[in-house]
């Protein structure tokens, strides 16, 4: 059976018109004329059989596939540019927006990027700190370069990989709950990825709950339950001395993974800010992994 291989530029053309909002941006960006993006998006949906954006004028919409593609996409064509920055010489230069989630851990996030910014001194990074959903905001809007945030359920934009994280109850250490008793929960604000699964996890359980304490950062959540306030769904990364987790035979059941992802818009990313990409997405999955007993 033949193979169809798909040119990666016309990859880049589908995912620049997407990423700039329609074809007259991206054929600048791409150093195109438009009908010449036109046309690589036609090539495009000749070879997959199916058609992908749907215009009425200067606006333009993308079809359920055009929608399916849009991860694969990102995710040849960043493995394309790590390729080709494995390979380059030139030093990296430029400024960098990167937001990091309070409502995972932006403790070792920082770690990652200061350890990238000291080996690339030409390259300026500024950071901000945001909840999840807050983060993919800004992307959407310009104000940020690229954005670590928990991928929520469904088509989320700009995302280009993801990692999975292990969520498990965190208690303190010496800490001891009534089996019968409701749970005193600590959770972010809603929505809230994590309040979601413990609410969830909880009701499939028949185990009652009560809200505890709801806060904003991971260390409000880190602080109360090293004090004692009560239980939240935590993930490898953030788990600390003086904690433990919570075990099914205290009446915590198991919580659903989590899903960490990296976004940006490759149209917009600089190369200095794809070697950022690259080495924080390879930090986020080194966390992921359980910790040990």
């Amino acid at each position: 059976m033949a193979r169809t291989n798909i040119p990666t530029d016309l990859l880049r053309s589908f995912v620049t018109v997407v990423d700039l909002g329609g074809f007259t941006r991206a054929a600048e960006a791409l150093g195109r004329t438009q009908p010449a993006v036109s046309l690589q998006i036609r090539r495009l949906e000749e070879l997959l059989g199916a058609k992908l954006i749907v215009t009425a004028g200067r606006q333009f919409a993308l079809t359920d596939a055009g929608v399916a593609l849009g991860p694969y996409a990102r995710q040849l064509l960043r493995l394309n540019d790590d390729i080709v920055a494995h390979f380059a010489e030139a030093a990296l230069t430029g400024w960098i927006r990167v937001g990091v989630p309070t409502d995972f851990s932006h403790s070792f996030l920082l770690e990652a990027i200061a350890a990238f910014a000291a080996r690339h001194p030409d390259v300026k990074v500024e950071i901000e700190s945001r909840l999840s959903r807050d983060l993919r905001e800004a992307l959407a809007a310009d104000r940020l370069d690229m954005a670590v945030a928990i991928v929520p359920d469904g088509d989320v934009p700009y995302l280009v990989e993801t990692a999975t994280a292990p969520v498990f109850w965190a208690v303190r250490e010496n800490l001891r709950l009534d089996p019968r008793a409701p749970i005193p929960l600590l959770r972010h604000p809603d929505p809230c990825e994590y309040a979601t699964r413990m609410r969830n996890a909880l009701r499939l359980a028949g185990r009652c709950w009560r809200t505890v304490l709801v806060s904003r950062d991971v260390e409000g959540l880190q602080t109360a339950v090293r004090a004692g306030l009560g239980a939240t769904a935590l993930t490898p990364a953030t788990l600390l001395p003086g904690m433990r987790i919570g075990r099914a035979d205290e009446g915590f059941p198991p919580l659903a993974p989590l899903r960490i992802g990296l976004f940006y818009k490759h149209a917009a990313l600089s190369d200095a800010g794809h070697g950022l990409a690259q080495h924080i997405l390879e930090h986020i999955k080194g966390s992921a992994r359980p910790p040990g007993p």
